[in-house]
């Protein structure tokens, strides 16, 4: 079978994508917000494929997901990646139920909900002022 190339792509018919401004700047906590908030959801929705119809589809996002603990290792460092990373992967259990995370501030243990990526960055941020003291 012999390929015209000439003819090749003349079927496909595409629409130009029209590219937004943002009229402001984002703060670093607005990006960090919703670059958490889409990884706990891309992590969720694999998680429910699976649960649903029993599609793993984490394989084939292992690489994706990799590239992103990686990011957010160059920006953040270990410690606080490793709560990042608690907070997508490990506070909630099958149940839906949310894991407390143990702090240790001034001797002072204390159990914390993290709920959203807002409390996520309040917390890192505590915990950063704390050791720069």
């Amino acid at each position: 079978m012999e390929i015209n190339l000439n003819n090749l792509g003349k079927q496909f018919k595409f629409s130009r994508r029209i590219s937004v401004k943002p009229t402001e700047t984002l703060s670093e906590k607005e990006m960090f917000v919703d670059l958490i908030t889409r990884l706990d959801e891309a992590w969720d929705s694999s998680n429910k494929l699976f649960a649903k119809f029993k599609i793993n589809l984490l394989e084939y996002e292992e690489g994706y997901f990799g590239l992103i603990e990686d990011l957010l290792l160059m920006k953040y460092g270990s410690w606080k990646t490793e709560i990042i990373l608690w907070f997508v992967y490990g506070r909630m259990d099958e149940n839906g139920e949310i894991h407390p995370l143990s702090l240790n501030l001034e001797g002072n243990e204390e159990k914390v909900i993290i709920k959203t990526p807002t409390q996520l960055w309040d917390l890192l941020n505590r915990i950063d002022n704390y050791k720069t003291k």
